[in-house]
């Protein structure tokens, strides 16, 4: 006998007090379980057909981005809600921690942190590896062929999420413009760079220099006062 569907939705909060409006919202409309954690709103749902568009369309209306969801077997809500899974970042692309045991794999990015770096999950690297799964999928625009450039990324992760004509960039500001230059002259024309590590406030200035550069901002995700940025070098 198979066992039932859960639908955990992981939504971004920028502020604290959009986090509160929103769970009041969610758990009229149905949740099961609710807990936010750092930037994100991580809730569990039974899930019925239609389910991630309507989630969708509730954070539209709080002024949320879409939530990133994943599909959760389970006995009941309990076990699906304190199950070990890898964080969804995408269409098709999750990443676990080792400790997990998952295997890695096509749609599951493994990182052991070691001494050196973390795991992957702070969210300037989640920001900027949800563009990067949106864009391989091919729901933010043409990636034209060519070699992916992995700058800052510390663990390696952003390069494993891209392998077309982009450069992944994960920086602080400053470091961000000293890089800019060089980094706009290695994409082809029509190449994408997807860009994060700034705060949010950051993101008009950012997209400025970038315009400057010959690229124009056509993506972006933002999440605990970060924001990643998603540019195409014109053509």
């Amino acid at each position: 006998m198979s066992l039932p569907t859960w639908l955990e939705a992981r939504f971004h909060l920028p502020t604290a007090q959009e986090g509160r409006a929103l769970g009041r919202r969610l758990r009229r409309e149905g949740a099961l379980r609710l807990m936010q954690q750092g930037p994100e709103m991580i809730t569990l749902w039974l899930q019925v057909d239609g389910l991630p568009k309507r989630l969708a369309e509730m954070a539209a209306e709080q002024g949320l981005d879409p939530p990133r969801t994943q599909v959760v077997q389970a006995a009941d809500p309990a076990q699906a809600w304190n199950s070990p899974r890898p964080v969804p970042l995408g269409p098709g692309l999750s990443m676990a921690p080792a400790w997990m045991g998952l295997p890695a794999s096509e749609k599951i990015i493994v990182i052991d942190p070691g001494t050196a770096f973390g795991a992957g999950d702070h969210p300037s690297t989640l920001l900027n590896l949800e563009l990067l799964a949106l864009l391989t999928a091919g729901e933010l625009g043409e990636l034209p062929p060519g070699p992916a450039a992995d700058v800052g990324a510390g663990t390696g992760a952003l390069a494993l999420a891209g392998p077309c004509a982009l450069v992944a960039a994960n920086l602080p500001g400053p470091i961000l413009k000293l890089a800019g230059p060089t980094m706009a002259q290695a994409l082809v024309p029509g190449g994408w760079l997807v860009t994060s590590g700034f705060r949010r406030e950051a993101g008009g200035d950012i997209i400025r220099f970038f315009e400057e550069l010959g690229l124009t901002a056509q993506a972006r995700r933002s999440g605990g006062g970060w924001l990643a940025l998603g540019l195409v070098k014109n053509t």
